[in-house]
């Protein structure tokens, strides 16, 4: 009886799992596979045709300035976002962690651009920042100089990493939240009794105990930025001058629009190899400092 549930349990387990890992499989790896393979091809995506060239791309996309480029701004994106981010998100989130009713409210608001789709986001920020927009608007009314916060080359990576930072801030700040509410009362009073002021708490207690989720939001903020495509689109389109030019970006400008399929497909090949070693390596020191932390 006992082998027969077990068996009647396995069966059910992998009739749930089955859907998710099909889709996944279907969308993910087989197109990781596909996006390999083309990747070793001279192919515009609409002849049935493809030549083979083997790593071509691949050596192409290394003497590429747009590639390098686009490479520089990605990895600007994601060094100054995941650290603003973070230090914004443990900040706020150590202000909220008290119960009151406008420490509720404040939660809620702060978690509220996560909501808003980034295209949405992007249109939004658009009207606001534009030229035309209504920032530039109040400007002119009050006879001040506008501001091009989108057309000019230093500004404008700027302020796509100010709205990705904002739109990205509450998610990490309820991670954190939650990691804040798992620390023992008894360690702060312990520590108060001793004579540690706010600043050594923190640095002695709070932080340490937030080791686990410091690893899950670098991680998440990491992969989120360095493929950071949508924002840009819309806002920027990749200009001026290609200053915010992402890798997700030019990789669908490529592909899509210069028909060069097997090139774009190098092009994601090289960033999904960046991504992954560098993803494992950040997870590998952020593991072995909550081990240490907790020993």
């Amino acid at each position: 009886m006992k082998r027969k549930g077990s068996f009647y349990k396995n069966y059910q387990l992998f009739f749930l799992f089955t859907p998710g890992f099909a889709v996944y499989a279907g969308l993910i790896i087989l197109a990781i596979i596909l996006c390999f393979y083309y990747s070793f091809f001279n192919w515009d995506g609409i002849r049935q045709t493809m030549d083979f060239i083997g790593f071509s791309n691949y050596i192409r996309a290394l003497h590429n300035k747009a590639f390098l480029t686009s490479l520089k701004v990605t990895f600007f994106y994601t060094i100054f976002g995941t650290v603003i981010t973070n230090i914004l998100s443990i900040a706020l989130a150590t202000a909220l962690n008290r119960k009151s009713p406008i420490t509720v409210f404040f939660r809620s608001a702060f978690f509220f651009p996560q909501l808003i789709s980034l295209v949405a986001v992007g249109f939004i920020f658009k009207a606001l920042l534009s030229h035309l927009g209504i920032v530039n608007a109040i400007l002119d009314n009050y006879g001040l100089q506008k501001i091009n916060f989108i057309a000019d080359p230093v500004l404008a990576p700027w302020t796509i990493l100010f709205i990705s930072v904002w739109q990205t801030t509450g998610f990490a700040t309820v991670l954190y939240l939650a990691g804040l509410q798992a620390i023992p009362n008894d360690l702060h009073d312990s520590a108060r009794i001793d004579g540690a002021n706010s600043l050594e708490r923190f640095w002695y207690i709070t932080f340490p105990w937030l080791a686990p989720a410091f690893t899950s939001v670098t991680v998440f903020l990491f992969t989120g930025y360095m493929k950071i495509f949508d924002l840009i689109y819309v806002l920027t389109n990749g200009g001026p001058a290609g200053r915010t030019e992402s890798v997700a970006t030019l990789i669908i400008k490529v592909g899509f629009n210069q028909y060069r399929i097997s090139y774009a497909s190098s092009i994601a090949i090289y960033m999904l190899i960046i991504v992954a070693v560098i993803s494992m390596f950040l997870t590998n020191i952020l593991r072995k400092r909550e081990e240490d932390l907790i020993s």
